[in-house]
């Protein structure tokens, strides 16, 4: 430990759980605040999970919605360009 770093409180030691994806501490130092983010593959991988399942959703939400087929058909159609 430097000398002018103050002492880890027990919250700064803390493990994350494993059921959160992230974890996120906070610490004090002299005149600042310092947080510190930090994540584990497991983590990484049950975030990239979940983006795919919410991806899947909109893609059936798409293929069975026509207001929404229509705005991605349109969204996706390039536009003339004049030169």
């Amino acid at each position: 430990m430097a000398v002018n770093e103050p002492a880890m409180t027990p919250a700064d030691q803390a493990t994350p759980k494993a059921d959160t994806a992230f974890s996120v501490r906070r610490r004090q130092g002299r005149d600042r605040s310092v947080i510190q983010v930090s994540s584990s593959v497991s983590a990484m991988d049950a975030l990239r999970a979940r983006i795919r399942t919410q991806s899947k959703k909109v893609a059936v939400h798409i293929q069975t919605d026509l207001a929404a087929q229509a705005f991605i058909d349109d969204w996706t159609t390039p536009e003339q360009q004049n030169r």
